[in-house]
């Protein structure tokens, strides 16, 4: 009994820890504004003919944590038309996220339309270079394989 608590603590330390960060339910196109101009937004790109997700938001934090679902989708793309300073604050961390990241100082219908227009126009990332979720679920299925095997072997070896 000893050794599978020893074998069980062994395994459960070897497992790295998992970034629980949450899921991103939003496009990946998409635009952040808030109350006063999110419709505005959304009626420029409608009468240009451009399918875009709008999405209005009521904090910086949580515009902060859609931002940083972009580090790790290579797809994810965001105009900013509200709360650009969290934008800006956020690209002097992650510069390399400027080309997919787009921030709107001054927000008229023109500069809504430019940033939409490059905006949808950002060449993304083949999402067969992103992550993939093949490869961890047939690593943990080994890893689950060898330790059911080796407390399978413990076991009958007591009996």
């Amino acid at each position: 009994m000893k050794k599978i608590l020893i074998l069980l603590l062994v395994s459960i330390l070897a497992i790295t820890a998992v970034s629980a960060h949450g899921v991103d339910v939003t496009a990946d196109t998409m635009v952040i504004a808030n109350d006063t101009n999110g419709q505005l937004v959304k009626d420029i790109a409608d009468a240009n003919g451009k399918n875009i997700s709008v999405y209005k938001f009521t904090s910086q934090d949580e515009v902060a944590h859609i931002l940083e679902h972009s580090i790790n989708n290579t797809n994810k793309r965001i105009l900013l038309v509200a709360y650009q300073d969290t934008g800006d604050e956020f690209l002097k961390n992650h510069q390399d996220l400027s080309n997919r990241i787009i921030v709107i100082k001054d927000v008229n219908n023109d500069t809504i339309l430019q940033g939409l227009n490059q905006v949808m126009n950002t060449p993304t990332e083949n999402p067969q270079n992103g992550n993939s979720f093949g490869l961890p679920l047939v690593i943990g299925a080994v890893i689950g394989i060898i330790i059911g095997v080796g407390c399978g072997v413990l076991i009958m070896k007591k009996k």
